[in-house]
């Protein structure tokens, strides 16, 4: 395996571990779903719906004091999705 696919899983399965772990102790405070940040993301050129831009989407609705954080960690770093682009799915995932 390469270095990159490599370092992708691993960014995966971290924020992975970290989505189930805030998904559990967050589920009764979370009010969005991310359908927003998901549709969004469809809609951007060059981009298309993927398992870990829709957990990013899902992270940045959860409602955590750290959900903007890992929303926006998860769909640059482990999606590739662009800075401008991973701000505006991130901003629609919170409301």
């Amino acid at each position: 395996m390469n270095r990159k696919l490599t370092a992708r899983l691993a960014g995966f399965v971290g924020a992975s571990a970290l989505a189930l772990g805030g998904v559990v102790v967050a589920a009764p405070a979370a009010q969005a779903d991310g359908a927003g940040c998901a549709n969004y993301l469809a809609q951007v050129p060059n981009s298309r719906s993927t398992t870990d831009g829709n957990l990013a989407c899902g992270l940045g609705a959860a409602g955590l004091p750290v959900s903007p954080v890992l929303c926006r960690t998860v769909l640059a770093t482990v999606s590739q999705v662009n800075g401008t682009a991973t701000d505006a799915a991130c901003k629609q995932a919170k409301q």
